[in-house]
């Protein structure tokens, strides 16, 4: 770690004023931390202790539960069009016949399955940068026309779980991007913006008019995996699965699916 190895050690290991060199504190403040007589330690203090130490991801987790800070940041947060985890890519492969989609943070689309590219036509043809869950609901005449009189709400949840991500990871220049395109092209989202509120899926359950299909009702729904804290599955469940399928069977045979 670039330490002088002078000195007799009786120990492996650190010791306190060199960890505290390392982590840019001073030794009082460090020993205090380490013996618990400093009631907790900033995110700033807890990242450069997490370098300093060279923490595993989940040691990194384990150090912030300690510290009362919730989930620490990603340090670098998937960009636009990253590659589906091979993690969650096992379970995203059973999803065949309920639409799924991969999340990133900033609600970014990574992926779609076949019966998701039915659902939202056209979608997995935008530009990488445009596939972002928030922007197409606020910017697309078809979300508008998908969701009908629920709209309003649905965009309501995106914009929550958006300002989740970005409490979570807020120095990132793509969350910086996502919320300054749609506070520009947005008067809704900026007032819901101001509003600071946060959601999960407040709506749970929707109606979508499909273009082919028709109106089709669908519950909301997520899937994490352990281990894979940047990416999520977004599920689509039909309430009524046999009529979904044949739907997508039909659109198979008429060639609409893409």
């Amino acid at each position: 770690m670039g330490l002088s190895a002078e000195g007799f050690r009786r120990v492996p290991g650190l010791r306190r004023e060199e960890v505290a060199g390392l982590a840019g504190v001073s030794p009082d403040y460090y020993t205090r931390l380490e013996q618990g007589r400093q009631p907790t330690a900033s995110p700033s203090v807890l990242e450069a202790l997490a370098h300093a130490l060279r923490l595993s991801s989940d040691e990194r987790l384990h150090l912030y539960a300690l510290a009362g800070e919730g989930a620490p940041p990603s340090a670098d947060p998937p960009a636009p069009g990253a590659a589906v985890d091979h993690r969650l890519q096992h379970v995203f492969d059973l999803l065949e016949g309920t639409p799924a989609l991969v999340r990133g943070p900033y609600l970014d689309i990574i992926e779609l399955n076949e019966a998701a590219r039915f659902l939202y036509p056209g979608f997995r043809e935008l530009p990488p940068r445009e596939r972002n869950g928030v922007r197409w609901m606020l910017l697309s005449p078809a979300a508008r026309e998908l969701y009908g009189d629920q709209w309003e709400a649905a965009a309501r949840d995106f914009i929550g779980m958006l300002r989740i991500d970005v409490g979570r990871l807020p120095d990132s220049p793509r969350a910086r991007e996502v919320v300054g395109e749609l506070s520009a092209a947005s008067p809704f989202f900026r007032r819901l913006w101001t509003e600071h509120q946060v959601s999960d899926w407040h709506t749970e359950e929707k109606v979508l008019h499909h273009p082919v299909a028709g109106p089709l009702r669908f519950y909301n729904s997520a899937i994490q995996v352990a281990g894979v804290r940047e990416q999520g599955i977004f599920l689509v469940i039909p309430r009524d699965p046999q009529a979904f399928r044949a739907a997508l069977r039909r659109a198979h045979i008429n060639g609409s699916a893409k």
